[in-house]
């Protein structure tokens, strides 16, 4: 099986991508220009054309499949968030920390922004970690 080459989304890609992951995750069954702007509305700033030329670039970069249902095109995400969540995460730490994962999270527990849940959370998530090894 050919594996899926995902690139860098530019922010306003992104953006749209994310609301048609989330209405995906959501269980939307039919995700459509329209739909992800009025749930999103951030989105509202632009123009429905200028939504659909990100969108028909997401397609073009293999990140969506689009399927006329009635007159309306809907969108379906063929690379998962989490997917693309760890590819960004991998690429960032390469470019910002030079590849040094434990920087970037010494960096995120001594900026003492972390709430004492959200440490709760990472602690929790490395003892899950470890008894899964």
């Amino acid at each position: 099986m050919e594996e899926k080459k995902i690139i860098k989304l530019p922010e306003s890609e992104l953006e749209i991508m994310q609301g048609i992951w989330v209405l995906n995750e959501e269980g939307e069954k039919f995700v459509s220009a329209s739909l992800v702007m009025k749930r999103f509305p951030a989105l509202q700033r632009l123009k429905l054309t200028t939504v659909l030329t990100l969108i028909t670039r997401l397609q073009t970069k293999g990140f969506i499949k689009t399927e006329k249902i009635g007159r309306s095109n809907c969108y379906t995400p063929l690379i998962p968030s989490d997917e693309y969540r760890r590819f960004a995460t991998g690429d960032y730490v390469k470019k910002v920390y030079l590849g040094d994962k434990m920087d970037l999270i010494s960096t995120l527990v001594s900026d003492e922004t972390l709430t004492a849940e959200e440490l709760a959370e990472i602690k929790a998530v490395i003892a899950k970690n470890e008894e899964n090894k």
